[in-house]
């Protein structure tokens, strides 16, 4: 019996990882091959935004696909389909190159890699039903979500460096093979799941509970114009870096793994943080201004270790305000209300990254890349700088009702 939960914890990790490894990999990959071929800031900022877009519409596909199908059959399928998008990739790419079939490409396989990693979370508790099982596998995901961010590029690289761009879309159909094989192995059950509530009303009842919660409202708007300047800048970032510094591929990747570093150590601090008797409300706004000052700081300074440090402590106060908000929302709500309230967050979050990308993309065709980022950074600060104007009125309101 142990050894069979044991290679099912293993399997689930395997299958788990290999997602994830494809998932960053080419998240890195496809803005640098629209590189190569167009040496345009505008289609990177597009393909930007086609890689994180799926991320608004997995939640209610995948709750569509649990309805109808059972999910190991949906991870099966979605690997197939992801397998055949590759082999189509790899043979229409090696004659000829086309924007928008390149798109149209970003976009499906993003939305397979983010689909899949959405329904393989909701299986983890049928594989492992005790709790210090899944505890513990909990743990290792946490430490796969924060090792392939930083491995994921330089991977990537290496690949796009030695083999280049079409021989990708073969390793990935060839670990979507393997996906398929260990999948057959995880005992997933064949049963479709009852229809419970629908994915929509369980976001607006999501929204609702966010509207009443004043301090999680508060994130969540905070959130929502924080990210339009962040994926907006990102989305610019990698042109940029290629432009002003002449990084190679590898040079490029080190850089994202760098700043990675500094995501791993803001979660590690958050967590210090959070325990200390510390203000939520004046921390989120005052990272928000040193976030604001760090993305300024890049284009300004003609220096590629001072980018990677301002670039890195970004990361890290993105960590501290995960920690935050990712707390908050569980502790804000009963346990029944929590689904609705993800549902509803991350509709609200990730919906922030098309508008990021289409704002990037239209300063982008009026200005140079450097302008561009100083505007984005600019806006942020003066969005941080309400926010924390906001933050001092309600906590001075709050502490009046307190004393009354």
């Amino acid at each position: 019996m142990f050894k069979l939960k044991s290679s099912q914890s293993l399997y689930f990790l395997i299958s788990y990882i290999l997602n994830s490894m494809n998932n960053w990999v080419f998240k890195f990959i496809a803005p640098l091959v629209l590189y190569s071929e167009t040496k345009s800031l505008q289609m990177m900022t597009i393909s930007y935004g086609l890689l994180f877009t799926p991320n608004i519409i997995a939640p209610p596909v995948a709750n569509l696909l649990e309805n109808r199908l059972a999910k190991k059959a949906s991870l099966l399928i979605l690997n197939l389909i992801g397998l055949l998008l590759c082999l189509f990739s790899y043979t229409y790419f090696e004659i000829n190159f086309n924007n928008l079939v390149f798109f149209m490409v970003v976009f499906l396989l993003s939305s397979i890699l983010i689909l899949y990693q959405t329904i393989i979370h909701s299986t983890l508790k049928e594989i492992l039903p005790h709790k210090e099982d899944m505890e513990e596998m909990s743990r290792k995901i946490a430490f796969v979500d924060s090792l392939f961010p930083a491995i994921g590029p330089i991977i990537g690289a290496t690949i796009l460096s030695y083999l280049g761009y079409s021989n990708v879309f073969i390793i990935i159909g060839v670990i979507y093979v393997v996906s398929m094989f260990i999948l057959t192995k995880i005992n997933i059950g064949l049963r479709v799941k009852t229809t419970g509530e629908h994915f929509i009303l369980k976001t607006i009842k999501g929204f609702k509970l966010i509207k009443d919660n004043l301090f999680v409202n508060y994130l969540l708007r905070r959130f929502f114009f924080s990210n339009i300047a962040l994926h907006g800048f990102q989305s610019i970032l990698t042109y940029f870096l290629i432009e002003r510094f002449n990084l190679t591929d590898i040079q490029l990747g080190l850089f994202f793994a760098i700043s990675t570093v500094g995501l791993i150590i803001g979660v590690r601090i958050g967590r210090i943080i959070y325990k200390n008797n510390v203000n939520k409300w004046h921390l989120i706004s005052i990272t928000g201004i040193i976030c604001a000052l760090c993305l300024i700081c890049i284009p300004i300074a003609n220096n590629i270790y001072i980018a990677s440090i301002a670039w890195s402590v970004v990361m890290l106060l993105s960590a501290i305000n995960l920690i935050v908000f990712y707390t908050e929302r569980q502790t804000h709500y009963h346990q029944d209300e929590v689904v609705s309230v993800i549902s509803a967050s991350y509709m609200i979050i990730y919906s922030a990254i098309p508008f990021g990308s289409a704002v990037s993309y239209i300063l982008s065709r009026y200005m140079q890349s450097n302008d561009a980022m100083i505007t984005l950074g600019t806006y942020l600060l003066i969005v941080s700088i309400y926010f924390l104007y906001e933050a001092l009125r309600s906590t001075k309101i709050k502490d009046e009702i307190d004393v009354s």
